[in-house]
C-alpha cells in the first residue's frame, strides 16, 4: 500500500503539480484537514475537487480551520472522521478538527471527544488494530509531528496514549505546519508532511 499524504492547504494548489506526480504510483490519497483558512463546505469542496485524483481513493478529516460539519460528507471524498474504512486489506479511520487553540477556530472539540472516539475505532477495529491507517488532524503528544520551533509539545495526549495501547500501523496527521516530521512510536510511524500549502508532501509505503 502506497499512500500520498497531505495536510494544511489553507485555500492555497500552488503546488499542485507535485502532488500530481506523487499521486502517479499511489494506491490513495489523504488530506489530513485544514483544506481552507475558515471556508465553508462550498469552498472545502472546491478545494477537494482541484486536488482529488481520478480513479484513486481519496479520504480525508477536516482540520480546526475548516468551517463545515466534522463528519459531513464531501461529493468524490471518503469522510474518515469517526468511521472505519476498509482498502486493500488495511483499515483506515479518522478524527477531523483540533484541541481548543489560542485563537478560537471553527472546528475544535476536547480531549474527551477526541477519547471517545478514539475507543469506537479501536472497538471496531478488534484484532485488526496492527492494520489500522489512523488520520487526525490532530497530531499526538511528544512526536515530531507537534513540536513547535520553540521546543514546546503541542499535541494530544489521548491520541498518543491511544498509540501506545494500540500500535496502528501508522498515524497521519497535520496542523502544526513547522513540524514536518516522520517518527515511529513503538510499532506506530508517525507522519506530519507539512504544510501543502508550503509545497509539502508526503508518500508512505506500508
Amino acid at each position: 500500500m502506497k499512500l500520498t499524504v497531505v495536510s494544511d492547504l489553507h485555500d492555497s494548489v500552488e503546488h499542485l503539480e507535485v502532488l500530481r506526480r506523487s499521486c502517479v504510483s499511489a494506491d490513495a490519497l489523504v488530506v489530513c484537514g485544514d483544506f481552507t483558512t475558515f471556508g465553508d463546505r462550498e469552498r472545502i469542496q472546491a478545494m477537494a475537487d482541484a486536488i482529488s485524483v481520478e480513479g484513486k481513493p481519496c479520504y480525508f478529516v477536516i482540520g480546526n480551520c475548516d468551517t463545515m460539519a466534522v463528519d459531513e460528507a464531501l461529493d468524490g471524498w471518503l469522510n474518515l472522521h469517526g468511521r472505519v474504512l476498509s482498502l486493500d486489506g488495511w483499515l483506515l479511520a479518522g478524527i477531523g478538527g483540533s484541541l481548543p487553540c489560542p485563537g478560537h477556530t471553527p472546528s475544535e472539540f476536547s480531549e474527551g471527544a477526541f477519547e471517545r472516539l478514539l475507543e469506537s475505532i479501536r472497538e471496531e477495529c478488534g484484532s485488526r488494530a496492527d492494520r489500522l491507517i489512523l488520520v487526525c488532524h490532530q497530531p499526538p503528544f511528544g512526536t515530531g509531528a507537534d513540536l513547535l520551533p520553540g521546543g514546546q509539545h503541542v499535541g494530544s495526549r489521548t491520541l498518543r496514549a491511544f498509540i501506545d495501547r494500540v500500535q496502528p500501523a501508522c498515524c497521519l496527521t497535520g496542523h502544526i505546519h513547522e513540524a514536518a516530521s516522520r517518527s515511529v512510536v513503538g510499532r506506530t510511524v508517525v507522519l506530519n508532511p507539512g504544510a501543502f500549502k508550503q509545497g509539502c508532501v508526503a508518500t508512505l509505503d506500508l
